[in-house]
Parts: structure tokens; sequence; C-alpha cells
């Protein structure tokens, strides 16, 4: 007069987890693929330098890109010279973890077009520039 514990043939309680894991590690490929080509700010052709040092762009700083057809940039937002020092607050203060501001100078501009805008930010008291260069074969 005993119960009958499992020994018939109902459905499985197991969880068939295989299609799950194949969804994720496509989608980890994808991410991966994708995460090295995303880049900050205006793309500008970067000037050639024998020291550099390789960093990678996480969105950790505030991006100013200045080209000579396109004018300025903070990150997508075209700015002027007198708005620069504005937005780029205003990017710190909406963003608390960023480290600093990369300067992203198209090679055909002149020194002293580059200079000017770092000197705008340095007398706003932002002491962490950066600039992006590309390493020369």
């Amino acid at each position: 007069m005993g119960a009958s514990l499992g020994s018939g043939g109902g459905p499985m309680a197991d969880i068939n987890v295989t299609p799950l894991i194949d969804v994720v590690l496509v989608l980890l490929v994808v991410f991966m693929v994708i995460t090295p080509m995303m880049e900050s700010g205006l793309s500008v052709d970067l000037p050639q330098a024998t020291q550099t040092k390789k960093m990678q762009d996480k969105g950790q700083f505030v991006v100013v890109g200045i080209s000579a057809e396109k004018g300025l940039w903070v990150d997508d937002d075209e700015v002027t010279e007198e708005t620069l020092v504005d937005v780029v607050n205003s990017r710190f203060a909406s963003k608390t973890d960023l480290e600093g501001v990369l300067i992203k100078a198209d090679h055909d501009l002149q020194y002293g077009e580059v200079r000017k805008y770092m000197d705008i930010l340095g007398q706003a008291n932002m002491t962490t520039l950066l600039v992006a260069a590309n390493k020369k074969d």
C-alpha cells in the first residue's frame, strides 16, 4: 500500500542550459570584437610620435577633438572656443569618474593652434591634459 514516488515516466525537472550557454558565448564574442573598435570623440588623423604610451580608451577622458576642417569638438558635440571650458566643466560635473582631458588634434594642424586650446584648458585649472598620437613604426 505504499505510494510510488518517481518511478513513473513523467516530465523531467532538469533545466537544459546548453542553449543559454550558446547565446552567452555568442554575445561575448560580439562584444569582444566590437569593443576595441569603439572610439570616443571626433575621428581625426593623429600625428606620429616615437615615444608613446598605449592606453585603452574606455570613456575615462573628456575628448577634445581639433580638426582643421571640422572645427572644435567635445566628445561628439561641436563647440566654439568661447564655450569650450564650460562644456568640458559640464562633462566633469555630470560624470565623476573622469580622469582628465584627452586632446585629439589633426596631424595637419600647427603646434601653435593646438597649444592655444591647451592653454585655454590649463588656465581653467584642468591640469591632466593628454595628447593622442599614433606610434611611429
